[in-house]
């Protein structure tokens, strides 16, 4: 069996950048789909009506996506954290049940 060493904290420091990305990601993607087809509708006029739906069917698309993205983000961020907590207590568990073991054993001698 190898040796396994875990930095908690490293952990968390990951889950908190995964945490501040999705945060950055989604204030990034914040649009105003319907000001934009507003601005754009009289430079297009009626010639320009089915690029405009084109448009904001791509827009939509991609505004999905990027909430997507920021969710998976903020996902990885409770995943990290969880596995921090999840190493401690289950090294804490371990340590003490060893702890008790060994207290055993020097009261033997």
């Amino acid at each position: 069996m190898s040796d396994v060493f875990v930095v908690t904290d490293g952990i968390r420091n990951y889950g908190a950048t995964a945490a501040q990305a999705a945060e950055q990601i989604s204030s990034a993607a914040t649009l105003d789909l319907g000001a934009n087809l507003a601005a754009l509708a009289p430079v297009f006029g009626p010639i320009g009506a089915d690029f405009l739906a084109s448009f904001a069917a791509a827009q939509a698309n991609h505004a999905k996506s990027v909430a997507e993205l920021a969710s998976h983000y903020a996902q990885t961020a409770i995943a990290a954290h969880a596995t921090a907590d999840s190493y401690d207590s289950v090294d804490g568990a371990n340590g003490a049940a060893l702890g008790g073991v060994g207290d055993g054993i020097g009261g033997l001698a």
